[in-house]
């Protein structure tokens, strides 16, 4: 069955993505069913509750509305009191007439907006509040009966469960527990994949895995890169002039400019990239890179006048590369591949054949333009025995699967959370496999044995180690002064057994507020110095220690094992920063003597 993969756009459309829908359903049905619950109970308090919550939010209408009116009444009798003292003041004044007018509507006023208030207003507030209390406890009553009743079902949602359905609905595809030094070292050694040695990058998010036993890795990184920001200042300056009129006379003229001045300085700037690196010993002295055409936005018309415009380029440029004599390149024979994928810059033009056979070019091309999925949006970069892709797409693509995501006291609202969740994660992922997936070569080609060392220096990735001071949090780290975003770096330090201890390092920046003057011409002929003020960013770093180690229990048992106040307190003598995560515990240790490996064997005892 896994033969349709050869075609992954059709595959997905056609079968994968109803098989997995298939998966996610019975999956969740079969949680409901070993969590033995009453989902029309459920339903019926759910209803009951969100009834009561409609009802509440009437009622506090109605209230608002009570307490509008007892206002303007307040007005009303503040108005009568003020009326009321005018006429007595005219009265006292002798202005009879009118005092003796405003005197009496001024009582009747105050007297009655008061009695109002007191008799009727006061008295329907105090029903409401009391009728809008009563109601909110039945609501609160009725939220934690339903969450009672889905307790069970909470209690057995897994965070591994995408990753089991993924592996039943395509088999092919295998997904790892976390970046282990096995997966590294079969990357590095096989295909050249480096450490991240790169101080402006850090690991926010890792996913490995293989496809036939050829290694792939989704690494999400912070990137931090030195950008500009201009500022501007203005001085306002003030001159005078004189002329003289058409009878002789002086007259003095007074000019008003506003003078602005702009410097532009370095600021730190981050973003966020998430790339697949992906190992295949297929054509393995290629390379090239593709942009994204964005093909799939385009409409026949605008496709074919593409097509013919670069198909005259490439021919031009393979005419002066024979001139030349320096280049071997040549077309494939379909303009339309040649113009929408391009690797123009490809070194081999065997090897690059060799991939990308007729079914490779037709797969490639319905990925490109079709608009089911993403299209186009991707990157595809290959070097050696390295492919590299980075989509648009994959910007949005959430790659934590917390179980917690999918708890909830609405059974409904858990089921969407749970489907929804799934289904992106699933056409992520495939989409982003799948420019390597419209190669039939690199799902037919099976690596060679391999030959893992007995032995690492250390237990845990650098990417492992990244993540897992990035999910602790960054103010863990960072310096005191520091003002922008941290970029977390790890080094490892010392294995202990089966724990790592790991220094990790935020890069950050500081900031002193400065103020240029830049000297700008005036209305007034003269040289003016306006003030710019700006900011400077200083460089600072700050260095933490941190231990690893990876226990053999899901998030969800390390979650209810430090629920437990004995085994909470244990850890807490490690430090009180820590984090679970791929099942590799990670805490920011107070002092570096703590025999960590030892010690929290102990404590799991």
């Amino acid at each position: 069955m896994d033969d349709i993969l050869l075609e992954p756009l059709k595959a997905y459309k056609d079968f994968y993505e109803e098989r997995f829908d298939e998966n996610v359903k019975n999956y969740f049905d079969d949680l409901v069913e070993k969590s033995a619950m009453d989902v029309e109970q459920n339903r019926q308090t759910v209803k009951e509750y969100k009834s009561e919550l409609a009802l509440i939010e009437e009622l506090e209408r109605k209230l608002s509305t009570q307490k509008g009116g007892r206002g303007f009444l307040i007005f009303l009798a503040v108005a009568g009191f003020i009326l009321t003292a005018v006429g007595i003041y005219l009265l006292v004044a002798r202005n009879f007439l009118i005092g003796s007018i405003l005197l009496p509507i001024g009582v009747v006023l105050a007297i009655t907006s008061i009695v109002v208030i007191v008799k009727v207003i006061n008295p329907k507030i105090k029903l409401r509040i009391a009728e809008l209390e009563s109601h909110k406890s039945i609501a609160e009553e009725k939220v934690k009966e339903a969450w009672r009743q889905m307790a069970a079902l909470n209690g057995l949602f897994e965070s591994n469960a995408t990753k089991t359905l993924i592996e039943t609905t395509v088999p092919l595809i295998k997904i790892d527990e976390n970046f282990d030094m096995r997966r590294y070292d079969y990357l590095s050694g096989k295909y050249g994949f480096g450490d991240n040695h790169d101080d402006s990058k850090s690991t926010i998010a890792i996913l490995t895995g293989e496809i036939l036993g050829n290694p792939f890795v989704v690494d999400r990184e912070i990137v931090h890169f030195m950008g500009t920001e201009t500022y501007t200042g203005t001085l306002v300056i003030h001159w005078t002039t004189t002329y003289r009129d058409s009878d002789g006379k002086s007259h003095v003229q007074h000019h008003t400019q506003t003078l602005v001045a702009n410097v532009t300085k370095p600021k730190p700037c981050y973003t966020q990239q998430t790339r697949l690196i992906y190992g295949n010993e297929s054509a393995p002295d290629l390379t090239f890179t593709h942009e994204p055409s964005h093909a799939e936005r385009l409409s026949e018309k605008e496709l074919e006048s593409k097509i013919k415009s670069g198909t005259k380029k490439i021919q031009k440029l393979q005419r002066e590369e024979i001139k030349e004599g320096g280049s071997t390149f040549t077309e494939m024979g379909n303009a339309e591949f040649d113009v929408l994928f391009g690797a123009l810059d490809r070194n081999n033009e065997v090897q690059f054949r060799l991939l990308f056979t007729p079914l490779a070019q037709k797969n490639m091309l319905a990925l490109m333009k079709d608009d089911y999925a993403f299209g186009d949006d991707f990157y595809f970069t290959k070097s050696g025995c390295l492919n590299f892709i980075s989509s648009e797409h994959s910007a949005e693509w959430d790659l934590e699967t917390y179980y917690t995501r999918y708890q909830s006291y609405d059974i409904d609202v858990a089921n969407e959370r749970f489907k929804s969740f799934n289904r992106d994660y699933f056409k992520a992922l495939f989409f982003e496999l799948a420019p390597l997936l419209a190669i039939p070569l690199y799902q037919q080609h099976k690596p060679k044995e391999y030959i893992y060392k007995d032995n690492y220096y250390r237990n845990y990735t650098s990417y492992e180690a990244e993540y897992a001071a990035n999910k602790m949090g960054k103010a863990v780290f960072e310096h005191s002064l520091a003002r922008t975003e941290a970029i977390l770096k790890t080094k490892f330090l010392e294995k202990d057994g089966k724990s790592d201890k790991v220094r990790v390092t935020a890069y950050s920046y500081r900031t002193e507020d400065r103020v240029d003057f830049v000297p700008t011409f005036g209305g007034d002929g003269r040289i003016h110095n306006v003030p710019v003020h700006w900011v400077e960013y200083i460089p600072v770093s700050q260095n933490s220690i941190v231990k690893l180690k990876q226990l053999d229990m899901t998030d969800k048992e390390f979650g209810k094992k430090l629920g437990n106040p004995d085994f909470k307190s244990a850890l807490d003598k490690f430090g009180g920063a820590r984090v679970f995560a791929h099942s590799i515990l990670c805490c920011l240790v107070a002092a570096n003597n703590i025999s960590f490996d030892t010690d929290i064997e102990k404590v799991l005892q």
